[in-house]
């Protein structure tokens, strides 16, 4: 158990050493209690027993009481204390772990998965540290000494006493191993209950309808019966196991009296002797029923450990330099090749370059490696082969923060915080003014919708900004953009969820947002990307065609029949 927190915490599992050693002290205590037992039984047998002695055995009591009670009182709260303090830490080292590994990771693991580590497996983790570590190192401690101790008394009844614990102990590791078989599908089953919940209430406008909600959304119910069947099944799996060695440990005090009885009338040992093997096999037998029930739970909980360890163990994005100065922010491919997790390749010999202060257009059908272009600048991936630079920089050993930091990202599908507008807005720059804050929203064109809200700047969006319109989350996207100012923007499909109105709006918006800066676009609608200094037409991973509106026309090949198509469709009617 030391070992394998310690391989989840390090070196800050020094901070436990004092905790333990109190719990330990406190069982000593315990002993004392035993003590004074073993005493007042030989006195009465001996029929020596006093008033006299009954106040010195109380006096060691209160002092043994008091002494239980402070060791316990430190060390618990210690415990609880430095444990909690740690998986505060833990909190925070595991997000920022998980922040900095490529997308595949989240792409592999569900929501379900990441909620059950960050929240489930870390309370589990807590557990061991404030609750299971003191008593089973009590038990690991106590099992030994207590038979240890017998041996030194009479080995043949200790022994008797010791061929009890050995036949428990397969018994005591089944049950382990059922718990942690059974433990490892009940935490699969609840990392799907967890997506099934969010996917319900993210989806429930949908659900709603098609008639699909209540016990009619049969995905969501299907999962809570499964878990409540995992529920019950780790229950029943390890209860019999639990049970028979309870019995086994039971069963230590009558084979006790029954071979110290034995000896007794044989003349092996005395009346002494086997009053103590007594209060020894009650208090092992305490020890051992206690233990019956903490090393399963332990083997459960020792799960969250092996996956926090884990996740702990997935490489991050690897870097060199955490800072570097940028000359200008040219950004160039040669030759970069990209695939999703070994899957078939995305891109395939990728080479261009944008330079410093002009917009590069991303044009062609879904799926043709546009999103993955913009994704690899910024770093959410690394690439497989070729070079990608900025500046002349190998991004790839530039710290990814430090190279977002000099990025502005409007995505397609804009996520905003169970926040502010204000606060949403000035994510974009969280040391900006006032001020600052209306400027990037009048230029974004969302300043006059704000402040037509009952709150205005004030509103709170809902989360994801369920309570606002796709157009209104995507021009506050923008007005975030615009705060951050940054010298590069990738910009994908930034103005698909507007109306046409608002459209040439933020198109002049945009066209103050990017003024002297490196814009890499991703575009649909073409006519918004005819000024563009560079247009790219990708398809199937791979460059077909590069220049400029008027250039692309000329040449009369993909880009020609993309525009054509859409100025026909202009005139379609209904």
């Amino acid at each position: 158990m030391i070992l394998m927190i310690k391989s989840v915490i390090g070196e800050d599992i020094k901070k436990l050493k004092l905790p333990v050693l109190l719990m330990f002290l406190d069982s000593i205590g315990h002993m004392a209690f035993i003590g004074v037992l073993y005493n007042v039984l030989m006195d009465i047998n001996k029929d020596s027993f006093s008033m006299d002695k009954l106040k010195t055995y109380t006096v060691i009591l209160i002092i043994a009481f008091i002494f239980r009670c402070t060791m316990i009182s430190m060390g618990y709260k210690l415990n609880h204390l430095r444990g909690s303090d740690m998986i505060k830490d833990m909190r925070v080292s595991l997000g920022d772990h998980i922040r900095n590994l490529n997308l595949g990771y989240f792409n592999k693991n569900s929501i379900g998965d990441l909620m059950n580590i960050l929240t489930t497996d870390v309370t589990d983790f807590e557990r061991i540290i404030t609750h299971s570590l003191g008593d089973i190192v009590k038990a690991a401690v106590l099992i030994p000494y207590i038979t240890i101790m017998s041996f030194f008394i009479d080995p043949r009844i200790a022994l008797a006493q010791l061929i009890t614990i050995i036949i428990g102990i397969p018994i005591l590791i089944v049950s382990g191993k059922m718990a942690q078989k059974f433990g490892l599908r009940k935490r699969a089953v609840l990392s799907d209950v967890i997506s099934r919940v969010i996917e319900y209430i993210n989806g429930v406008k949908v659900f709603k309808a098609y008639n699909q909600t209540g016990d009619k959304f049969k995905r969501l119910e299907d999962s809570f019966r499964r878990f409540k069947k995992e529920s019950i099944m780790i229950e029943l799996s390890i209860s019999p196991f639990v049970l028979v060695f309870q019995i086994l440990a039971d069963l230590i005090l009558p084979i006790v009296l029954l071979t110290g009885t034995y000896a007794l009338l044989g003349g092996n040992i005395d009346e002494k002797t086997l009053i103590t093997f007594l209060i020894i096999s009650l208090s092992l037998t305490n020890v051992l029923k206690a233990l019956s029930t903490q090393y399963p739970e332990y083997r459960v909980l020792k799960l969250a450990a092996e996956k926090i360890k884990a996740t702990y163990a997935r490489k991050p994005l690897e870097y060199i330099r955490d800072h570097v100065e940028f000359e200008n922010f040219d950004i160039e491919f040669k030759d970069v090749s990209f695939a999703y997790e070994k899957e078939k390749a995305v891109l395939s010999n990728i080479s261009f370059k944008t330079k410093d202060g002009t917009t590069t257009a991303l044009v062609g059908p879904s799926g043709s490696g546009k999103t993955t272009i913009t994704s690899l600048i910024a770093r959410f991936w690394d690439h497989d082969r070729g070079l990608i630079t900025i500046g002349g920089r190998n991004i790839s050993e530039i710290s990814p923060d430090y190279l977002l930091s000099h990025m502005s990202v409007v995505f397609q599908e804009v996520y905003l915080l169970n926040d502010t507008i204000y606060n949403n807005i000035k994510l974009g720059r969280p040391d900006a003014s006032h001020e600052d804050v209306i400027r990037a929203a009048k230029l974004a064109n969302c300043h006059d919708f704000i402040n037509n809200l009952k709150d205005q700047y004030d509103t709170m969006v809902g989360e994801g900004g369920s309570t606002l319109s796709g157009g209104e989350k995507q021009r506050i996207s923008i007005a975030r953009a615009i705060l951050k100012d940054a010298p590069i923007i990738l910009l994908d499909e930034a103005t698909a969820s507007l109306d046409a109105d608002n459209e040439i709006e933020i198109q002049k918006s945009l066209g103050k947002l990017t003024e002297r800066k490196t814009v890499i676009v991703i575009a649909h609608k073409l006519n918004t990307i005819v000024n563009s200094d560079q247009i790219i037409v990708l398809n199937d991973g791979k460059i077909e065609e590069i220049g400029t509106h008027e250039q692309l026309l000329k040449n009369k090949k993909r880009y020609f029949n993309m525009y054509k198509e859409q100025e026909e469709a202009k005139g379609w009617i209904i």
